[in-house]
């Protein structure tokens, strides 16, 4: 176990590091990161798009989890786990490509939103950020809701029914007694939405274009385009810091408890 771990986790994260940081430009190589326009310019965008999509994701994600705990209803809870195990089992070009449908100019959406008289003529909403938050919170959603799931499962439904009786309404019994006990959980799984989000990489292509460049093309485009493989290095090692520091917020503020509840349910 310990050879396997030191093969596929620890040297490719110490490689990555050496490459990053090797020859003349040394550890200024990780400063053009930030300092070059380009690579800057998807650096925001990719952050700033996977926050929306945490935040989104995360909402969704509780409303469908707590629901599936909370409710009675055995159709509605089966036809909740069929919309998120759907797109669960769906491959990535095939999720993508649905949602481009859904997307152009003459698709679905802008038809909607025609009919409803919001529009006149037809929107670019393909090739936009809002097209890459769309596809990448429908592609994690299951994600985020197995954890909910796992976290909301362990919330005795008698402390609702306890606290409604001594006079509490519903919304208050929500957040005095359900919020303090799976916040930890819901920033874990915040944190994981959001780390898992900033290394896409179809969906931004597919449905970002140049408009909307994500780190994980420009890395891609490094490589393959430019053959930068040292500056390649840097931009994917400024995405793993990024993603330590997201997970180690959540651990302070969700607990070390709360962490290992989510990961080992």
């Amino acid at each position: 176990m310990i050879a396997i771990i030191l093969c596929f986790v620890c040297y490719p994260l110490v490689r990555l590091f050496i490459d990053a940081v090797s020859g003349d430009a040394g550890w200024s190589r990780l400063s053009l990161v930030f300092s070059d326009p380009i690579s800057r310019r998807a650096l925001i965008t990719t952050v700033i798009c996977s926050l929306i999509v945490a935040c989104i994701t995360i909402l969704l994600a509780t409303i469908i989890a707590w629901t599936l705990h909370a409710t009675p209803r055995r159709w509605l809870r089966t036809l909740l786990w069929v919309t998120v195990l759907v797109p669960f089992a769906m491959g990535t070009i095939i999720k993508n490509y649905a949602i481009l449908l859904l997307l152009v100019a003459n698709g679905p959406f802008n038809a909607a939103l025609q009919a409803l008289g919001f529009i006149d003529e037809p929107v670019q909403l393909l090739y936009t950020p809002f097209a890459v938050v769309y596809g990448i919170s429908y592609s994690l959603l299951p994600y985020a809701v197995f954890t909910l799931y796992s976290v909301f499962s362990t919330v005795d439904l008698n402390l609702l029914s306890s606290s409604s009786v001594l006079g509490a309404s519903r919304w208050r019994s929500l957040a005095g007694v359900v919020l303090p006990q799976v916040r930890g959980g819901i920033a874990v799984s915040f944190a994981l939405v959001f780390v898992l989000s900033i290394g896409f990489y179809v969906a931004p292509l597919v449905l970002g274009g140049l408009q909307t460049p994500f780190m994980a093309v420009q890395i891609n485009q490094q490589i393959f385009a430019m053959y930068d493989y040292p500056g390649a290095s840097a931009s994917a090692f400024v995405l793993l810091l990024i993603a330590v520091v997201a997970l180690a917020a959540a651990l302070l503020a969700g607990g070390k408890s709360a962490f290992e509840g989510v990961m080992t349910r």
